[in-house]
C-alpha cells in the first residue's frame, strides 16, 4: 500500500524545486525534516540524485507540486 504524502514531505519537494541541486545535509538540518522524509522522496520517484548528494525534482516530482497534493 503506498503511503500519501505528508505536509512536512511535501514541503520538502517544494524546497527542492526552489533550489535545484540541494544538498542532503542542508535537506536534513531543515526543521521536521527526517531521514525516512527524504527517503519517500526518492523511493516515490519525486526527486533524484544528480550529482553526489544533490537532489533535484524529477518529472514526476513537478506534476505532484502542479496538482498541489
Amino acid at each position: 500500500m503506498v503511503e500519501t504524502i505528508t505536509s512536512v514531505r511535501m514541503n520538502l519537494l517544494q524546497v527542492v524545486d526552489k533550489h535545484p541541486g540541494v544538498t542532503r545535509d542542508k535537506l536534513l538540518s531543515l526543521k521536521g525534516v527526517s531521514e525516512a522524509d527524504l527517503a519517500y522522496l526518492v523511493q516515490y520517484d519525486l526527486i533524484r540524485e544528480r550529482e553526489v548528494g544533490c537532489y533535484r525534482v524529477s518529472h514526476l516530482g513537478q506534476m505532484a507540486l502542479k496538482r498541489g497534493l
